[in-house]
């Protein structure tokens, strides 16, 4: 029993410390990887699939609207007493007129009109043959809204991208930048630990080792905050592509396209493929459709119809019902409106008038979007052409960085001196960081205007 015991706690201890290596093991988590858990848990995406699909299933109602409706009917009736006549009195007097021996060979003249208890049943159909193209125009319009609906989906899913790009290279530009405040702080303290050396063998005055001190405390302050903003990147990423939280290592780095393609390249990309203009083209159609709907009241409507008595226990004889006779009738109807009020008329003014709105509306959005995409166009190319002066004065800043310790050490340099040159070091740094930022999340929104946001994904592979 005891043998059994010391097994299973050491089953135990080993499943317990293989759950542990997987915990502290660094997982990962590349961009690609992101889009994927955003794409199947985002619920504003699910949201608008839903809207998307209600659209889908909204089109083929309207589309039974030229086919026939079929309907059973049926209908009972219960009075409290039966309404009838008892001529047998009145025959048996025409038997005496007529001299009739037996006046009962003229049959029981006791009519029932409506019994006590009644019911009736069957079916009937009404199918639409012309409606000067109301029902054309209904499902052409359903149609619309179901694009329109696919647009809305591309939109906020094209949306979600460049908010992932926004918030994915957030937390690479925190951490990096926590990279950086510790580099400055290893600096400054190592420069704080020459000071200190300096002062004792009264080679410099203390002034020179407290302002040492100040540059240690001012780097530890900024190394945690700069740790707090990473932290806050992380739970903004989380929320994103909704989950409880992001631990995982991010493993795409910043990146510089090529060569991108020309402005026009981008700006025609738009006009064809950006979901919310090809969304105001779909909402003009949509106007039109509702032009031609209104124009359809103009026009009579013709519609078959049929109708069968199936079950029936009304008296016989009563109304035109034969209970040996199964009764049905069909034929064809037309209706036409006279007069409304001029109803028609201004409506179809309105319908006109909402055209017309979107076809401005259209224009003014095309101008917009082409402008802002050679803002961002432009903008980008300056991020990109910062990146490179930026290098460059990260070479300088980290020579000079050099120069100012050994400086120092020789009694050419002030404590300043050195500190200064460790801030403009990692200011370079943080700048160039910035910028890396700026180009990407600024390319993400450029392709999300153009239309093109899965392009994003290729460049983050």
């Amino acid at each position: 029993m005891l043998k059994k015991n010391r097994t299973s706690v050491i089953v135990f201890l080993g499943t317990f410390s293989f759950l542990f290596v997987r915990n502290v093991e660094a997982q990962t988590l590349s961009f690609s990887e992101a889009y994927s858990v955003m794409h199947k848990e985002n619920s504003l995406l699910k949201g608008i699939e839903k809207q998307k699909e209600a659209h889908q299933y909204t089109w083929k109602a309207e589309k039974g609207l030229r086919y026939p409706t079929v309907k059973a009917f049926g209908l009972g009736l219960y009075f409290n007493r039966k309404i009838g006549a008892d001529l047998n009195d009145f025959r048996n007097g025409v038997g005496s007129f007529l001299q009739i021996p037996n006046p009962e060979v003229l049959g029981n003249w006791d009519l029932t009109f409506v019994k006590r208890e009644m019911a009736f049943g069957g079916f009937m159909a009404t199918w639409p043959l012309f409606t000067g193209g109301k029902i054309n125009a209904a499902i052409k319009a359903g149609e619309i809204r179901k694009q329109i609906g696919e647009k809305e989906f591309e939109n906020t899913a094209n949306k979600l991208i460049s908010e992932l790009a926004e918030r994915y290279f957030q937390v690479k530009l925190a951490e990096e930048a926590v990279e950086v405040r510790k580099q400055v702080l290893l600096g400054v303290e190592h420069h704080h630990h020459n000071a200190v050396k300096l002062e004792e063998n009264g080679i410099i005055a203390p002034v020179e080792k407290l302002q040492a001190d100040v540059a240690v405390a001012d780097a530890n302050r900024e190394l945690l905050a700069a740790e707090k903003d990473a932290k806050l990147a992380r739970v903004a990423l989380a929320n994103t592509i909704e989950v409880d939280a992001v631990y995982d290592k991010l493993t795409t780095d910043f990146f510089i396209t090529p060569q991108l393609e020309s402005l026009e390249y981008y700006q025609e990309a738009a006009i064809n493929n950006n979901p919310l203009l090809q969304k105001v083209e779909l909402q003009n159609q949509l106007a039109e459709q509702g032009i031609r709907a209104k124009k359809s009241a103009y026009y009579p409507t013709v519609l078959a119809f049929g109708q069968t008595i199936l079950v029936d226990n009304s008296p016989v004889g009563f109304g035109w019902v034969d209970h040996n006779d199964k009764p049905w009738v069909v034929g064809v109807g037309i209706t036409y409106t006279l007069f409304e009020g001029l109803k028609n008329k201004n409506e179809i003014k309105a319908a006109k008038a909402t055209k017309e709105s979107v076809e401005l509306l259209k224009a003014k959005a095309q101008k917009d979007i082409v402008t802002l995409i050679e803002k961002l166009y432009q903008e980008i190319q300056k991020h990109q052409e910062q990146i490179t002066s930026l290098e460059l004065q990260e070479q300088l800043a980290t020579e000079l960085v050099r120069v100012r310790n050994k400086a120092f050490l020789e009694g050419l340099a002030a404590s300043t001196d050195v500190v200064d040159a460790e801030m403009n070091l990692s200011g370079v740094k943080l700048l160039k960081l910035k910028a890396h930022y700026d180009y990407a999340t600024g390319l993400a929104s450029l392709l999300e205007y153009a239309g093109l946001s899965n392009e994003f994904l290729q460049y983050t592979k």
